[in-house]
């Protein structure tokens, strides 16, 4: 891709979402305002138990990246596949795998529980 295109669009992308993130956390701070005023409970904000998993779901899905880009080197190297099918298809899959071996340890988890 073009630097000329990508730039710009990364830029305006980046402000775009900096703006809607802003806005969404100012009218909320602005409703449980209300509702505290208001003398109503404003426990419908409360983000409950923090999800532990999270960190384990986005190691594995980078490990998986990870994995995936160098399998897709192997397979660059010893076979005709072109380039770009190669990475892709390998990244896609060792994501797909490590989301679904994570799936199954957090059922196992939630099981324990």
């Amino acid at each position: 891709m073009d630097v000329a295109v990508v730039v710009p669009t990364v830029f305006f992308g980046s402000i775009s979402a900096i703006i809607i993130s802003l806005s969404y956390f100012r009218q909320r701070r602005i409703e449980r305002t209300a509702l505290i005023a208001a003398g109503k409970d404003a426990s419908i904000f409360d983000e409950g138990q923090p999800k532990h998993y999270l960190s384990l779901k986005y190691g594995m899905l980078l490990v998986g990246l990870a994995v995936g880009i160098l399998m897709g080197n192997v397979v660059n190297v010893r076979t005709e596949m072109p380039e770009a099918m190669a990475f892709l298809s390998m990244i896609l899959l060792f994501g797909g795998l490590s989301l679904i071996i994570f799936y199954t340890i957090r059922k196992k988890m939630l099981n324990d529980e």
